[in-house]
This record gives C-alpha cells, structure tokens and sequence, in this order.
C-alpha cells in the first residue's frame, strides 16, 4: 500500500474523535447559550449529540446515491507555494440500478499535472480520484453499512474509512489502530482535554439556518512540548437546530514527527436537496512531507449541484 496512505489510516482511522466515554469537564457558553441553559438546556445532551453524530457520513453516502453535477479544481504548489499544476473537471454523477458512473465532460489542465505517459505525477490527484473520480462503475447504497457488512480485508477497511474520514474524523466508529496516535485524537478523552478549549455558540448558517456552533480548538497557551500532542488543532460543526444534523464543518490537523510532516485542513458545507442532506462544497488544503517523496501542497475545491432526488 502506498506509504502516504498507511500514514493517514495511522492519524485519520485509527480512533473515533467522537467516541469516547470522557466527559468534557468545561465548556464555554456564549451569553445566549448561557440563557438557553438557563431555560433548560443541556449541555451533556448537547455533547452527546455531537459524539454520537451520523448526519455527516450519511450525507457523503448520499453524494454517491443521487445523481447530480459537479465542478472541481485542483492546484498543485511547490514547498514554495509556487503553483506548478492546476486541473479543472466538470462532469455528472449518473446512478441507474444503484450502479454510479463518474462521467467527467469537461476537463482542462495546466502545468506539470501528468507525466508523458498520462500518470499524474502526484499522489494528491490520485487519492482525490479515488474518493470521488472512480474510474470503475461502483455500487451503491442509500444507507451505511452495518459493521458485519465491512470486508475482512484490512486494505479494503481502511480504504473505506479513509474516503470518509479524511473529510468528517470522528463520524463513525473505528476500532483499528492502537498507541500515541490513538490517545491523541481522542480529544473528548479526559488525558487530552487540558490541551483544548471547547466551546458552544449559536449562529446563522448560509444567512437562512440558525444553528448551534460547537468548536473544539487548541489552547493558545501550551507549550512546544505540549502542542507535539495535539494533532487535531481546530474542530468546528454547525448543528441545525431544526434536526442537529451538521450542516458545517472545520477541521485543522497537524503532524510533525521524525521525518513525517503533515498539515491538513478541510472545510465542508452542507445543504439540503429536497430534505436530504448533501455535501455541496468541499474544500481541501494539505501539505504533506514523507520519506523518499518530494513535499506536496495541494488545494482542493469540489462543488456539488443539481442534486436529482429518488427513492
């Protein structure tokens, strides 16, 4: 398996950053969010829908099951930050018989994007086909699997995770992966709530939906020592008040060790189609620095639209 990808199922799959039975000691409330306690809001029932959410898997399941257009850019800098490729696609998501077809009609690119024989000469673009460019038809299903459903296979398991978790860490349960790398993105673990500030607020999402903001970010004031044991350093979800499904979310991830450096942020905006909740904008921007690669920065923007309902 390609060496990056065994390094991200280390940070990404090998814990739940919603699943753990801590309780987070302090929390802070803007005035409003005090009011509401006040009158009666929980906060432990709050947290626990922010630990136990299923509403941003199922809305990645649902890009693949409702046919729909899309747009999508890819930039690819140098460790100078100096732009060196770029690709832009457009095509449809075509579903029949619960059988998903990628059809790209529109593709361009500019700069130092694929070699002569036609192969990106990145890894970026790659992962990014494999999570939402499949070459081959797949097929797909309206619900989550149940975990006895999953393959045996440990490849195929973390291939599965990775497409969601890279984007929506903590969403479902993985019980692969042990040591520091666990511990560390366990961030409602007792052990790592004195390096995170947590805090609930309300806000007004796309101008239209008032939603609960919960964020989780890392302390201004730790030390070099201690920010080494941080590596999600910003996590931020909007909860539809209506129905607490997210409609949001932010996170920033960091990785420096040895001769590994990674730094990962992901911004996703969700919207609803016909009621059913749906990835409408993804944004990615990543630098990664692994043996025997050279560096890559790469900026990732992926527009969904025109969603086609059914049942």
């Amino acid at each position: 398996m390609n060496i990056l990808y065994k390094i991200l199922f280390i940070l990404f799959i090998s814990t739940s950053s919603f699943a753990q039975d801590g309780i987070v000691r302090s929390i802070f409330l803007d005035s409003v969010m005090i009011s509401s306690v006040a009158e009666g809001f929980s906060v432990e029932e709050f947290v626990h829908y922010v630990k136990t959410d299923t509403s941003f898997y199922q809305g990645f399941k649902n890009l693949r099951y409702y046919p729909h257009d899309y747009d999508s850019e890819l930039t690819i800098f140098n460790p100078k930050n100096e732009k060196i490729g770029f690709l832009y696609r457009s095509g449809k998501y075509e579903v029949e018989d619960n059988i998903l077809t990628v059809r790209i009609d529109s593709s361009y690119d500019d700069g130092k994007i694929y070699n002569r024989k036609g192969k990106y000469k990145y890894y970026t673009p790659e992962f990014f086909d494999y999570v939402f460019f499949p070459k081959d038809t797949l097929t797909v299903s309206k619900y989550s699997k149940r975990k006895s459903e999953y393959s045996d296979d440990k490849n195929d398991q973390n291939e599965n995770d990775a497409k969601v978790i890279v984007f929506n860490p903590g969403s479902i349960t993985v019980e692969r992966g042990t040591g520091n790398s666990k511990k560390k993105l366990a961030i409602f673990d007792i052990s790592m709530q004195k390096y995170y500030d947590y805090k609930i607020s309300q806000v007004v999402y796309k101008d239209s939906i008032e939603c609960y903001s919960f964020s989780c970010v890392m302390k201004d004031s730790l030390s070099s020592k201690d920010k080494d044991d941080v590596l999600i350093r910003k996590l931020v979800s909007y909860f539809d008040k209506e129905n607490f499904k997210i409609l949001y979310r932010k996170y920033v991830m960091q990785y420096d060790y040895w001769v590994v450096d990674l730094e990962v942020t992901v911004e996703v905006e969700m919207g609803y189609s016909n009621s059913v909740l749906v990835p409408k904008y993804i944004y990615y921007d990543g630098y990664w620095d692994i043996p025997f690669k050279k560096a890559e920065v790469a900026r990732f923007k992926l527009w969904n639209k025109n969603f086609i309902y059914r049942d």
